[in-house]
């Protein structure tokens, strides 16, 4: 092949170019090049996943990069640098890592000489001032220029870049070039500039720059500014130069045998620990763990020592001392400084040393866990503990890493925003500006999160290919999406990875600078770990945040210092929170579906917990039940063998976690642990290859330990079905235990939970409404925020708990400061006119008075808000005038005294306060808008959501409630339907509204809107919901004060007797709007009874009373 490509530019450019690694590579293979350069502008992004590609399709790699450079003149040019050895490939990496950390744009050209050794250069002449030098200067003005460039590198290792894009001069700029080089013996090579795949790509890269600057596009005046930038063939390029310069295609080849480096993908590089005495990491790693171990064991028997042994054998072996000693090291760090870590993540809670050494909380001894599963020495691999922390304290742990190794030696992790099918196409309907209906019709095609690339998209919908196939300006935009999706737009930071060294990761990896100016590497997280640098995940978890902070207040409330490790794991009140599935706000077991689980499964161990979290997932859920129904004897407990019984007991014959694969393998075929983690993997990934090698190994292990070739062949199939399933157990250990310490702690210390959990919560509405009705419902009060006593966030306040005025909406850190520092200074507020007074007004406006009082902040000083409103310009205009008085003390002193005369003004009404806090708190406090009618509303007939759950199958229920959420979906069929969350006072369901239904009342269902509504009551998956067939606005003045129908009941001696025990529970089962008067016969005495006992008197109803009553003594009055 004679020609190379040697300035091509993947989309790791930002924005400046449509070339993804995958793409290009595979382009390469197909036009049959033997080599291929990439030169990313002023980054090295790309670097390993290019290498990696090509030398899958024997392709030889060049890795270089494009570099903007500053002259003093101002003016900006470009050069290629393309790295001849590894020595070179160090150089780019501190020339990039120089640029983006200075966060400059490119390099001096007086500084490029510092980072050229090693290198060639390319000086492309159409991004150099040669473009117009060449042609309009002497040569000798032009040899000048040059000469400050050559001499910045090695003897022949400086190049012009020549280029031809069927420019108007481009061979006018071509001639005098080659008659400059010839004159003075300068090289020359071609190359292409290349920033798209194929040549009919020039008008999806224009409108990437349009995009870029966030400007309009059209096909029909899109005029792209790169034209020819693709990756030409060889031929092409022999073509494009045959005539004018041929030479400089063949200096592409000679360049490219140049260039030469490789990367060791097998080097591992774990700093060293600092050991503070003169001794081994690994003696030191010793040292500590049998120290710690009797802290871990009240009984140190031969097992735990044994397993101590064999383990610290392993990592040594492996040369992983310093690795545990790191981790233990920031662990440590952190709990010294009560920051709270978690009791493990992943495999890493298998191991007897994390857990000795404080990494883990989770003893493997106790739970039969499995080393191997985390380090096998059978398979050497980078060992990976992740660990959570409290997340709004993980910052704090970082720091403390970087200080200990070094700033130059720490980095967090950088990752690629990338172009995802609906939001790159949601991109290009603005750019294109799209017709609003055509956008919405293909947003409505692509659902949100969806893994399903543009082109799985539209081949999965006739309807939206036959859609694009009528617009041909949707035509260009699916045209354009499919070339542009995939591609990096913008570059963040990992939500965990950060990376240390021993050398300057400087002299292993590019680096970058993140937000807050925080070092990141420029290769993710899976690069770094192909050249075997440590990555360490620092995982910031909300729950252990939560954790922390009701520890914290149940000190500050309860006077009361508990720790997490001192709760006891069989706790009674725990279990039976659990068992009735009050989980909101547990870690893990929250959701409805595992709420339906728990109250089916009844929990009574910890084991449970591990069990439901591990097959709480698609695939295992159907082994639920199974698990539910030997549990509790419902059904026998089997075992596909007598000898899996030690294994399978402890989950009912169930097999849930990876760990029983590997137990399996060990006692029925005599594999090591390490040879059933090899196992393990094989079967999970179902590499085929490798799983026949594994079932043939399997088969002769268990015909060797006595087993039938049937047995052996049934239980490697029954493994290799259930592999699909399994689930670490370690990590279900160590996830499952902050489940039970937030359960523990909500059964034990309600108020403390909620209100932490609350305040985790600010602004999210929906939740906070969940919370606070499940609050309502084990009878602990929430309080409405106050000035005097509400702090910033939510708080425990006597036997309840007091909203923070963080809660509500607009009210801010500085005002929140600014009251409770007033507070602190002056003591409580007394009035509206004292709180003007005392408070700054450039902390706290008109607007925020506003929004305090109508959240009812101000109720306890003054309880009509109307008035209260109505006086703020008033108590603003006095506290300006005392403050000038109280200036001048001596004047003044003791005969001041504010003027407290509120406007006198009716105040609002219920509906309207309620209204207010909604809008401001999210949800209704001090009362419900139905609350106070539902006296008219149950003798109207109509239900509370609470009494509706009585009356499951019954057609035709009526209610009234407030549409709390709707969420409209569409049926295959592309009719709309809803489902919608219903609330009252006395709680919430779910219904479902039907196309039918739904099309006569979209256009006005809105939330907070009140409905009336009748339909039916059923159970779908363990839960209540509504099916809604009429449904209209609530008005009050249609419902009925008058009686239409009256029910007459007579008592006699003989069956007066449980009679309005009888009635009541007929009422709950057809309440309506018919009254009952009852009649004493012998008393002779006449009374009407209550609201709650109207009752429909349908068929079936009557049937009733008349079976009780008989048919003489129950009359219907029309």
């Amino acid at each position: 092949m004679s020609f190379t490509h040697l300035q091509v530019k993947s989309g790791y450019s930002l924005m400046n170019s449509t070339i993804t690694i995958e793409k290009l590579v595979k382009k390469a293979s197909e036009l049959q090049f033997d080599a291929l350069a990439l030169t990313d502008e002023n980054v090295l992004y790309g670097t390993i996943p290019f290498y990696k590609a090509c030398r899958t399709f024997g392709i030889t790699p060049i890795i270089g990069m494009t570099v903007t450079v500053f002259n003093t003149d101002e003016e900006n040019e470009s050069c290629v640098l393309l790295a001849k050895n590894n020595h070179g490939y160090k150089q780019l990496v501190k020339l990039s890592t120089t640029i983006q950390t200075r966060q400059q744009k490119g390099i001096e050209k007086g500084k490029l000489k510092e980072y050229t050794e090693g290198t060639l250069c390319i000086l492309p002449i159409h991004s150099s001032k040669l473009k117009t030098r060449i042609t309009s200067t002497s040569y000798d003005r032009v040899k000048q220029y040059l000469d400050t460039w050559e001499a910045m590198f090695a003897p022949g290792d400086f190049y012009l870049g020549v280029e031809d894009h069927g420019e108007e001069n481009d061979h006018a700029i071509h001639n005098a070039t080659k008659a400059y080089c010839e004159l003075y013996q300068t090289k020359a090579v071609a190359i292409n500039d290349v920033c798209y795949l194929n040549e009919n790509e020039d008008i999806a890269f224009d409108c990437l720059q349009a995009l870029k600057h966030g400007k309009q596009w059209s096909i029909e005046h899109a005029k792209p500014t790169k034209k020819q930038h693709h990756l030409r063939s060889s031929l092409e390029m022999e073509q494009v130069f045959h005539d004018s310069w041929k030479e400089v295609v063949l200096e592409s080849g000679n360049i490219a045998k140049k260039c030469e480096l490789s990367f060791d993908f097998e080097k591992r590089m774990i700093p060293a620990y600092p050991v503070p005495e003169e001794v081994s990491a690994h003696a030191y790693l010793e040292k500590i763990c049998w120290q710690n171990l009797e802290q871990r064991y009240e009984v140190v028997d031969e097992h735990v020592t044994n397993r101590l042994n064999y383990e610290l054998e392993v990592i040594q072996s492996m040369d992983f001392s310093d690795y545990f000693l790191i981790v233990w090291d920031f662990i440590k760090y952190a709990k010294e400084n009560n920051i709270v870590v978690g009791p493990g993540r992943g495999s890493s809670a298998g191991s007897i040393v994390a857990f000795v050494l404080g990494i883990t909380d989770v003893d493997p001894m106790k739970h039969d866990l499995l080393f191997e599963r985390f380090l096998n020495p059978e398979r050497v691999t980078m060992p990976d503990i992740d660990i959570d922390f409290s997340d709004q304290r993980r910052d704090e742990v970082i720091e403390y890493v970087r200080r200990k190794y070094g700033q130059a030696h720490v980095a967090q992790i950088i990752t690629f925003g990338t172009y995802a099918a609906r939001s790159l196409v949601r991109e290009l309907i603005k750019s294109l500006d799209v017709d609003q209906q055509d956008a919405y019709f293909i947003l409505k095609e692509i659902p949100t999160q969806s893994s399903k690339t543009l082109v799985e998209h539209v081949k999965a919908s006739e309807e939206l290919k036959n859609y694009i196939k009528h617009s041909e300006k949707l035509k260009t935009l699916f045209q354009i999406a499919v070339v542009l999706e995939g591609l990096p737009r913008h570059i963040s930071t990992h939500a965990a990875g950060v990376v240390i060294s021993e050398q300057p990761l400087i002299e292993h990896v590019p680096l970058t600078v993140g937000t807050n100016e925080t070092s990141l590497t420029q290769f993710t997280m899976t690069d770094l770990e192909s050249i075997g640098l440590l990555k360490i995940d620092f995982l910031g978890l909300r729950n252990l945040t939560l954790l922390e902070r009701i520890l914290q207040s149940i000190s500050y409330t309860e006077k009361e210092t508990i720790s997490l490790e001192e709760f006891p794991e069989n706790d009674g009140e725990t279990f039976r929170l659990l068992q009735a599935g009050l989980t909101n706000g547990i870690f893990q077991l929250e959701s409805e579906g595992m709420k339906q689980v728990l109250t089916r499964l009844k929990p009574t161990s910890f084991d449970d917990i591990v069990a439901v979290n591990a097959l709480y997932r698609p695939g295992p859920m159907e082994f639920i039940s199974v698990y539910i129904d030997r549990k509790h004897q419902r059904k026998a407990t089997t075992f596909p063998h007598p000898d899996l019984k030690s294994i399978l007991e402890s989950t009912f014959g169930v097999l849930i976690y990876q760990e029983q694969i590997m137990q399996i393998a060990n006692r029925i075929a005599g594999y090591s642990y390490g040879e059933a983690d090899i196992l393990r993997r094989a079967v999970s990934k179902k590499q085929q290859a490798i799983m026949e090698e594994q079932k043939q190994l399997f088969i002769q292990g268990c015909l060797k330990n006595g087993y039938t070739r049937e047995v052996s062949e049934e239980l490697f199939a029954w493994i290799v079905k259930f592999s699909n399933y399994g689930f670490p157990k370690s990590h279900a250990v160590a996830y499952s235990k902050i489940a039970y310490q937030l359960s523990y702690l909500k059964a034990h210390y309600p108020k403390n939970f909620y209100a932490e959990l609350l305040s985790s919560i600010v602004n999210q509405h929906d939740k906070i409404h969940v919370y606070v009705n499940e609050m309502k419902n084990l009878g602990i009060p929430i309080f409405a925020p106050n000035i005097n006593r509400s702090y910033g966030k939510y708080a425990v306040e006597d036997n309840g708990i007091r909203m923070g005025l963080l809660a509500i909406k607009g009210i801010g850190n500085q005002v929140i400061k600014e009251i409770i520092q007033e507070r602190k200074n002056g003591g409580p507020f007394k009035n509206l006119f004292d709180f003007c007074l005392r408070v700054s007004q450039k902390a706290i406006n008109r607007s925020t008075i506003e929004q305090l009082i109508m959240a009812g902040a101000f109720d306890d000083t003054y309880s009509n808000r109307a008035s209260l409103l109505a006086s703020i310009d008033q108590a603003i205009e006095q506290g300006e005038l005392f403050k000038e008085f109280s200036d001048q003390p001596s004047l003044f002193q003791d005969q001041l005294e504010l003027d407290v005369n509120y406007v006198d003004i009716e105040d609002f009404s219920q509906m309207k306060k309620l209204s207010d806090e909604k809008d401001l708190l999210g949800v209704y406090i001090s009362s419900h808008p139905l609350k106070d009618e539902r006296v008219l509303l149950r003798k109207n007939g109509f239900v509370s959501l609470d009494q509706s759950k009585r009356l499951v199958g019954k057609k035709h229920v009526r209610g009234v409630a407030i549409v709390q959420a709707i969420k409209a979906i569409r049926t295959k069929r592309g009719d709309q339907m809803a489902f919608v969350t219903l609330g009252d006072e006395s709680g919430e369901m779910d219904a479902v509204v039907f196309p039918d239904t739904y099309r006569t009342i979209n256009r006005w269902l809105a939330e907070e809107v009140i409905i009336v509504f009748s339909g039916k009551i059923e159970e779908r998956n363990g839960k209540l919901q509504w099916i809604l067939s009429e449904v209209v606005k609530f008005n009050r003045d249609k419902l009925a004060t008058n009686v239409q129908k009256r029910l007459f009941i007579k008592l006699t001696e003989q069956t007066k007797k449980d009679a309005l025990s009888f009635i009541q529970g007929l009422a709950q089962e057809y309440p309506g709007n018919t009254p009952i008067i009852i009649y004493q016969e012998e008393q002779k005495r006449t009374y009407q009874l209550s609201y709650d006992y109207n009752v429909d008197p349908s068929y079936a109803c009557l049937q009733a009373l008349n079976k009780k009553f008989g048919r003489s003594s129950v009359v219907l009055e029309k």
